[in-house]
């Protein structure tokens, strides 16, 4: 396992990468963790997100889980509000959910 330390992702965000890397670049599965606390776990495909993955708040709550296209959410996925409670489950495209979350009445 490699360990890359201040890998720049998109939006200049910084984060160490702990997994498979091919040419410099996080390639397979790894884990990487942000400087603000919350990181991601699953697949990388020269150097984006890629596949499948979990994304987690900084205090380990899970934030997102589903498939991730170039670096972005895009395919079928799961999203959460910080108290865990489900906020959007379908179909992201350019990582944005394809319909808007449901709101509940009380």
């Amino acid at each position: 396992m490699a360990r890359i330390v201040n890998m720049t992702l998109r939006n200049n965000v910084v984060a160490t990468y702990e997994g498979e890397v091919q040419d410099g670049k996080p390639q397979g599965f790894g884990s990487a963790y942000y400087r603000s606390g919350g990181r991601y776990e699953g697949e990388w495909k020269d150097g984006k997100r890629c596949g499948q993955g979990k994304e987690y708040y900084p205090d380990g709550t899970l934030r997102y889980e589903g498939e991730w296209q170039d670096g972005v959410r895009s395919g079928q996925g799961k999203s959460y509000y910080t108290d865990g409670t489900l906020a959007y489950e379908g179909k992201w495209i350019n990582d944005r959910p394809e319909t808007a979350p449901k709101s509940t009445s009380f």
